[in-house]
């Protein structure tokens, strides 16, 4: 037991690596479709590629969703919308037309023109015309039948009968204003103005529409259409090889497809058709494991890197296979190419082709035709992978945008001419698909900026920005400690030139060694190349105070570093720049000051670590040589070559690069561009005559 668990403490790291890999597979075929799928490819106008094709069972042909709008269409033409009357309204209102006509009365009463012997007649003259119009019924003119001619038919529910009545059978508000006003004339009365206003003030709607009855009621005939025109039986032919696929042939097989992936199988069959799927996703995930462990150990050695993959492929197959099921006519407005543009912000070209092909292979085995999504997208992502460059100006992905788009409409057109020979079939919503999706690009930007906080990783971009001279802490270091600031410069330089020649990462180098130094800025006139007078302060110091002071610049450069937010990756050159050395000088003098003592040497010693990639390595040996080089009395190619092949080996000697993933012939390249920068930048200069 013991044994195991030891086992297990040492590829601890291994069985993690391996776990993310099969929870990304669980999750992949948890979402997956579990539906059988169709094995067959087919377009309208092209020759059928297959066998010939009989029938497996019976089953229906459906129609279009065109022919099925269509039968809506003509089935909803006739339909009689349903309204129902209200008896109790004019009831009610009854008493609000009584009170009216009193209040109306009484005003014309006292002003002298009316009796009160005429008020008996009016009010019932007034009441039968108010009965009339509101037994007719009054509808209100909304969505519903807005613009309807007068003899627009309807079903009116009348004390619970439904009965066949037209628009013109009954009265709008003004319309029975109208009336009323007409039969006022008519009857020539003195006292029209009471009636008209007694009526105006209580004519309401009492005719409404009734949603609920309509709606079921149009349900019941849109029910009633069948989804199908025909059958085809068991053994029947289907399409013969070579047979061009029409429009009646292709419902066909659309037909068997759908009856095929959802219907056709027992549940045994469903277990297999999940099993296969999950066989073939866990797959393309082995070769992506195996792509990463022996051709990108870099990357694979760091967890962050393989979660990074795994999470945005996952990511974008879930949102595909959404997509498939709900809105399949937008699958071309998937960005499926932002994929490839963010591994290429994090890692490498090789490594977003490769995995870019397999979540293109996991998401164009469920695709409608397979094939073309396949050879579209696959075509789209290189042509992003070699457009976006290095991704180290925000420019670039607006070109890789555009050249994105462009190639899918040269696929779409080339493939348009194969299948028909001509572009009848032409469609702009595929242009606007692909269009969206190549401004959906622009994604990259807040998606990579996520990922550099999520992930703890840089990118170019983030370098360039760091870069910058400009920068708050790079400004100070100038101000502060001009020496130190000529000085990273000139190891910056050095090292992104030495790291070029060995296929190093030149940008996070050039960074990471213009901020090695910042810790200077504390003590800046205890560093020799800060001094400017010929006191030196080190004088007033013991030899120990003095190496803990020149120490003390490496974790001072740290704090500083995270207190500006400055990556990680960059941290790593203040801390690595010095490895484990001894600070040589003051330990040499503290021994000759006291040679019968033992020295604790310790006190004289970095705290490293020691440089554990290729960059933080040429670092400290471009960091080593220019410091050292300024105190070379008359340089020359002797004195210079001598310098670098002395303090590099040195490094070498004291284990420096144990940890660091530089090889023997890649420190010699390193050692001949050093010498000959240097010899350079310290050339002997031509004496001007006076």
């Amino acid at each position: 037991m013991n044994s195991f668990f030891s086992k297990v403490q040492q590829y601890y790291y291994e069985i993690l690596k391996i776990l993310v890999f099969i929870i990304a597979i669980g999750l992949v075929s948890w979402l997956s479709p579990k539906d059988s799928i169709f094995k067959y490819e087919f377009q309208i106008g092209s020759p059928w590629k297959h066998n010939d094709l009989f029938a497996p069972f019976d089953f229906a042909i459906l129609k279009t969703k065109d022919q099925i709008a269509q039968e809506k269409e003509k089935v909803l033409q006739g339909f009689q919308p349903f309204f129902n009357y209200d008896n109790n309204i004019a009831n009610e209102n009854l008493k609000v037309l009584e009170s009216n006509f009193v209040t109306l009365w009484h005003s014309d009463l006292k002003s002298g023109r009316k009796r009160t012997k005429d008020s008996l007649k009016c009010l019932k003259f007034t009441k039968e015309l108010y009965s009339e119009v509101e037994n007719k019924g009054i509808i209100r003119t909304d969505d519903i039948i807005e613009g309807k001619p007068s003899d627009y038919r309807i079903k009116l529910i009348k004390d619970n009968l439904a009965t066949n009545a037209k628009l013109g059978d009954f009265y709008t508000i003004k319309g029975a204003l109208e009336y009323v006003q007409s039969q006022i004339r008519k009857a020539n009365r003195a006292d029209s103005s009471i009636v008209l206003g007694a009526i105006s003030h209580a004519l309401v709607q009492n005719v409404f529409y009734d949603k609920s009855k309509s709606e079921t009621a149009q349900q019941e005939l849109i029910n009633h259409i069948s989804p199908a025109f025909g059958m085809m039986q068991k053994g029947e032919m289907i399409i013969s090889k070579g047979e061009l696929v029409t429009p009646k042939k292709n419902q066909i097989l659309l037909s068997l497809k759908k009856m095929y992936e959802t219907e056709y199988g027992s549940s045994n069959h469903k277990y297999y058709v999940l099993l296969g799927i999950t066989l073939l996703i866990t797959l393309l995930f082995l070769l992506e494991y195996l792509f990463l462990r022996f051709y990108k150990f870099e990357f694979f050695n760091e967890l962050k890197y393989i979660n990074l993959i795994l999470l945005t492929q996952v990511a974008l197959v879930a949102l595909a296979f959404y997509i498939f099921k709900e809105f399949p006519e937008y699958v071309y407005a998937i960005p499926f190419v932002i994929l490839p543009i963010i591994l290429i912000a994090f890692i490498d070209h090789g490594t977003a082709i490769v995995v870019y092909l397999i979540t293109v292979m996991l998401i164009g085995f469920f695709a409608p035709n397979s094939f073309e999504f396949f050879y579209t997208q696959f075509a789209a992502g290189l042509v992003a992978v070699f457009s976006i460059g290095k991704w180290d100006h925000r420019i670039q992905i607006a070109r890789t945008s555009l050249l994105t788009f462009l190639t899918y409409l040269i696929v779409y057109i080339s493939m348009l001419y194969s299948r028909e020979g001509n572009l009848n079939s032409f469609s702009l919503d595929f242009i606007k698909l692909t269009a969206a999706n190549s401004v959906l690009l622009f994604l990259a930007f807040p998606i990579v900026f996520f990922y550099e906080k999520l992930f703890g990783l840089v990118t170019k971009l983030t370098l360039l920005e760091l870069s910058n001279t400009n920068n708050t802490l790079l400004r100070e270091l100038s101000v502060k400690a001009p020496g130190t600031f000529q000085h990273s410069l000139q190891v910056s330089n050095l090292a992104a030139e030495a790291l070029y020649e060995i296929d190093g990462d030149t940008l996070l180098a050039r960074t990471g060694a213009l901020y090695h130094d910042i810790g200077k800025m504390n003590n800046p006139t205890y560093f020799i190349e800060n001094l400017s007078s010929g006191f030196n302060p080190h004088d007033e110091l013991s030899y120990e105070e003095s190496a803990r002071i020149i120490i003390a610049h490496v974790l001072d450069g740290i704090e500083m570093a995270r207190k500006a937010k400055v990556p990680e990756q960059v941290i790593d050159f203040i801390r690595t720049h010095h490895g484990t050395r001894m600070v040589e000088y003051f330990y040499r003098l503290e021994k000759k000051k006291n040679p019968g003592l033992e020295i604790d040497s310790s006190e004289f010693r970095y705290h490293g670590p020691i440089p554990f990639s290729k960059e933080t390595a040429v670092v400290m040996m471009a960091d080593s040589v220019e410091a050292a080089s300024r105190s070379i009395s008359n340089p020359n190619e002797q004195k210079i070559n001598d310098l670098v092949e002395n303090i590099v080996n040195a490094l070498i000697e004291d284990n420096q690069f144990a940890n660091a993933n530089i090889t023997f012939k890649e420190i010699t390249k390193v050692k001949k561009v050093l010498k000959k920068k240097l010899l350079n930048i310290n050339h002997v200069r031509i004496a001007y005559p006076d």
